[in-house]
């Protein structure tokens, strides 16, 4: 039986096939473009060159946005549209009031040394909360590191009882520890999305947006998603849970005569098979 990353992956492949998309081997694009529904803006490349995750890669090497299973293509390729126009689709969507601004690879400083975490989307309105999006494509199906560095847990009291989150202090604590554990879900990383948020200044809404997957897998994956938001809602964190086609299905219910294009192509080739 193929695993969900596996099945997802060849249904990639087989959109690049219908659309004749050249490959490599490994499934990367020969250029970008021909992996997004529509090139990179100066602007958006501009915030991709600057995070830290490599996705456009360097000169004489590939770009991680390149492959077609990149959770950053998808996410570019499902955001990038609305920053320009009317967002209104999205913003129902996300339950806030536009007009929108969005960005992509947001940083929200932990005040701990080192890089802090890239958010992928920062939706931000005039009549709402910043909503800050954590995107995730295959991710969930594959391997993931568990635990914190150290720092995290040098300070007294903790990082995240010092911010009032009380019930998210002790889930960090229960992780690095190995008391609790998650096979899906990288609960580590949005915890410390939540401390970075926290020292925003902004009310804030945090999403977990996540490609489901059927069987097993997904249902698994749903699960400990709830989990760790029953978790982090004791301390009145907003934190909102919600798959890519549920959104789609959102997108697809609102969207207007010119977002037709955007639509047919997200349904092409993510959202054929709903899960």
């Amino acid at each position: 039986m193929m695993r969900p990353a596996d099945i997802v992956r060849e249904q990639q492949r087989n959109w690049a096939l219908r659309r004749g998309v050249r490959l490599d081997g490994a499934g990367y694009t020969l250029d970008v473009s021909d992996n997004l529904l529509a090139p990179l803006s100066a602007a958006v490349r501009k915030e991709y060159e600057e995070a830290d995750g490599g996705e456009l890669g360097r000169p004489g090497e590939r770009g991680k946005m390149q492959a077609l299973h990149s959770s950053s293509a998808l996410t570019c390729n499902v955001f990038a549209h609305w920053r320009s126009g009317d967002a209104t689709p999205l913003a129902t969507a996300l339950r806030i009031s536009g007009p929108l601004t969005i960005h992509f690879e947001r940083k929200f400083p932990t005040g701990l040394r080192g890089n802090p975490p890239n958010l992928d989307v920062e939706v931000c309105s005039e009549a709402g909360p910043m909503v800050a999006i954590e995107c995730k494509f295959l991710e969930p199906y594959g391997n993931h590191t568990t635990g914190f560095k150290q720092k995290y847990f040098d300070a007294e009291p903790g990082l995240w009882l010092r911010a009032g989150y009380p019930r998210a202090q002790v889930l960090a604590e229960s992780l690095q520890s190995k008391n609790q554990s998650f096979k899906w879900l990288h609960p580590e990383q949005l915890l410390k999305h939540v401390l970075g948020l926290a020292r925003s200044g902004s009310k804030w809404r945090l999403v977990y947006l996540w490609y489901d997957v059927q069987g097993s897998a997904g249902l698994e994956h749903g699960a400990e998603v709830e989990r760790f938001a029953q978790a982090v809602r004791e301390d009145g964190i907003d934190f909102v849970p919600m798959t890519y086609q549920r959104l789609f299905q959102a997108l697809s219910k609102h969207a207007g005569n010119n977002d037709l294009q955007y639509i047919d192509y997200l349904r092409d080739r993510y959202f054929a098979v709903v899960a």
